[in-house]
């Protein structure tokens, strides 16, 4: 054999074996979406659940980060519909200092995506860093560096991303330096959710993501210099239902005070409660039916546990109050907008399923599937 047809031997049986090897009925759909510059519609999926991941709209989301699971499954469904599938990861906060241990988490991280057929990683660290741990601060920076370096030299394809807090300002003592993140990522996932976790002044229960916070953190990101399209407006998909310790004839819910972080008052008084689980307990057990707070741009409602007799207020983002914010987000011109997380909809055949899931995924912005730019 001579080399020429050597080569091409060698080289068709090398494509037969990465065929062989993908776990997809079509072989073309291992392969990493090359799509670089389109708008996300980017979603948490916590369920290693098929008859669910059907049910997403694939019309609209177009990335997908599988948490605490792998599937290749899931990777074959969402590249069937042009969409990625990403692995999120965490890094121990006493490792950060360690150049050694941070070369082998990124390549470890890698491998993972890699025999998977992921398409990128999105990196979920949230843990504090002290103003005055600048040591800290630049390990972290430099972890996220070289995660970004060594998957972009691997394939320019793959999408690296960072969780951030709803604003830049040490929330919850996470002193980040979040320009330089921006810089060594595809962009920042605003995690605008949780901005009760310190609560400051009167000790009543609020908005998960009011309007006018969640705004003010925006500001703060493109204040420092980072560009719309570096970042991605996140929105909950659950809500708070708080114990009221009493509640005025005005509907303010005074909660217990658990502190967070050295601030005494916080979201901890009560317990997140899915959108599938809120719908329901609107319509059959709220008492005065729903109402809108005007400062939060958002809903909540009332109701008193039938067990115990316990005053309860749920606040909570619904499609009205979540187009608000998509539209902003619009107004800016950010990279998009997801969601934590998408498992909080019902997909089953209950009551009102259908309709309420459909209508959560109907609010997301209808962006072009292909480039934007």
């Amino acid at each position: 054999m001579n080399s020429v047809l050597c080569i091409i031997f060698f080289f068709t049986l090398a494509l037969q074996v990465a065929n062989c090897a993908c776990p997809c009925s079509d072989p073309s759909l291992c392969n990493t979406i090359t799509d670089t510059t389109r708008k996300e519609i980017y979603v948490f999926s916590l369920q290693n659940k098929a008859s669910s991941w059907h049910k997403f709209d694939w019309q609209k989301v177009t990335s997908v980060v599988s948490v605490g699971y792998i599937s290749t499954d899931l990777m074959c469904l969402a590249h069937k519909h042009d969409a990625r599938v990403i692995v999120i990861a965490n890094y121990k906060v006493s490792d950060l200092t360690n150049p050694a241990l941070r070369t082998q988490w990124v390549k470890k991280q890698l491998s993972l995506v890699r025999d998977n057929y992921y398409d990128g990683i999105n990196i979920d660290f949230e843990e504090p860093i002290l103003k005055n741990e600048s040591d800290v601060r630049e390990a972290y920076t430099a972890l996220v560096k070289e995660a970004y370096q060594i998957f972009k030299q691997s394939n320019a394809h793959y999408q690296v991303s960072v969780d951030v807090a709803w604003s830049p300002n040490c929330i919850d003592l996470r002193c980040y330096d979040n320009k330089r993140l921006a810089d060594n990522t595809d962009f920042l996932f605003v995690m605008a959710y949780d901005e009760q976790s310190q609560i400051f002044g009167d000790c009543i229960a609020l908005a998960n993501s009011p309007y006018n916070k969640t705004m003010q953190g925006l500001d703060g990101y493109l204040n420092l210099g980072i560009k719309p399209d570096q970042l991605v407006l996140g929105v909950p998909w659950y809500g708070y239902a708080y114990p009221c310790l009493s509640l005025s004839q005005d509907n303010v819910c005074s909660i217990k005070h658990v502190p967070f972080r050295g601030v005494g008052c916080s979201d901890a008084a009560g317990h997140q409660i899915d959108y599938r689980v809120i719908y329901p307990l609107l319509v059959n057990h709220s008492s005065g039916g729903r109402h809108w707070d005007e400062a939060a741009r958002s809903p909540f409602f009332n109701y008193k546990d039938t067990t115990t007799g316990q005053m309860n207020q749920v606040r909570y983002d619904d499609p009205e109050s979540l187009k608000v914010k998509y539209s902003a987000a619009q107004s800016f011109g950010l990279r998009g907008v997801g969601t934590w997380n998408i498992d909080c909809l019902d997909y089953s055949d209950a009551p009102y399923a259908a309709e309420q899931t459909q209508k959560m995924f109907d609010a997301f912005p209808t962006y072009p599937r292909h480039s934007w730019k």
